[in-house]
């Protein structure tokens, strides 16, 4: 995890390039972000600078 000053935080799921066709990428993405609902820590997007 790494704070981006003024957008947030970037959180690195993998140590490759993270790819939609591999299965176990989407399914740790998939967990993460329940996790992070759960915990009540991911909100809706919204456009930049709104």
């Amino acid at each position: 995890m790494e704070h981006l000053p003024d957008r947030g935080t970037l959180i690195t799921l993998t140590p490759e390039k993270f790819s939609v066709s591999n299965p176990a990428h989407l399914a740790l993405a998939a967990d993460v972000q329940a996790r992070l609902q759960d915990a009540g820590l991911l909100r809706p997007l919204r456009p930049w600078g709104t």
